[in-house]
């Protein structure tokens, strides 16, 4: 698949991603929390349809180059999918939904099975386990002892990731994890001076954690030793 393919079928997958987003349930917010705003309404948001539709595009157009296996390319644009979605509720909201961490998960666990047997990769894809444990315990670790900026929805989209670095190599899991907490750092760095946000203020680190990923993988072959 060219980039250009992966981007033109990228615009096209982007665009459900607000019908996505509005069949999410909702629950009701915890004891002291915010009332939270419905699914519905988030996904009806004036021009998001474009939006998300010109993010995917993006995100599918370079991971074309970043992949070598084609048999492994579908797990990463489909977790790069609903990462979109993932980033723009985040944004929002400061959640993860579950249905969107979870379905991550299960397809990247589900679609790298299908590439080891394609291209016999067992090897690969044990690889891929352990980086998602790796990074899963590091972001619990993390969670544990700055409850106030890394949350459950952190830990369970780590594990996703995890998965998708780990199956590349190890170096990845690491370079992923470190690009996260890097653009997270810059950009907190970037509204802090512009008085944008506190020192107090949550930015969620959701999309961070994508971004730092999702480089990572674009540049793979750079990354390669």
């Amino acid at each position: 698949m060219t980039a250009v393919v992966a981007a033109v079928l990228g615009l096209a997958a982007g665009a459900a991603l607000p019908w996505v987003i509005a069949r999410i349930p909702d629950r009701p917010p915890d004891a002291g929390e915010a009332p939270r705003t419905p699914y519905r309404v988030l996904a009806e948001a004036p021009w998001l349809v474009w939006l998300l539709a010109s993010a995917t595009a993006l995100v599918w157009a370079a991971m074309t180059g970043g992949v070598e296996s084609r048999a492994a390319l579908p797990a990463y644009l489909f977790v790069a999918w609903l990462g979109v979605a993932m980033s723009y509720v985040d944004i929002r909201e400061h959640r993860l939904p579950d249905w969107l961490t979870y379905s991550a998960f299960v397809g990247a666990a589900v679609l790298l099975a299908a590439a080891a047997l394609l291209d016999d990769a067992w090897g690969g894809y044990g690889r891929a386990w352990l980086g998602a444990l790796a990074l899963t315990v590091g972001y619990v670790v993390l969670a544990l002892l700055r409850p106030g900026e890394l949350g459950l929805g952190d830990v369970k989209l780590a594990a996703s990731l995890g998965l998708l670095l780990g199956w590349i190599g190890w170096e990845h899991v690491v370079l992923g994890a470190f690009a996260g907490f890097l653009l997270g750092g810059v950009l907190s760095l970037a509204l802090l001076a512009a008085g944008r946000v506190t020192r107090r203020s949550h930015i969620p680190f959701g999309p961070f954690m994508l971004g730092g990923a999702f480089v990572t993988v674009a540049w793979s072959p750079a990354f390669s030793v």
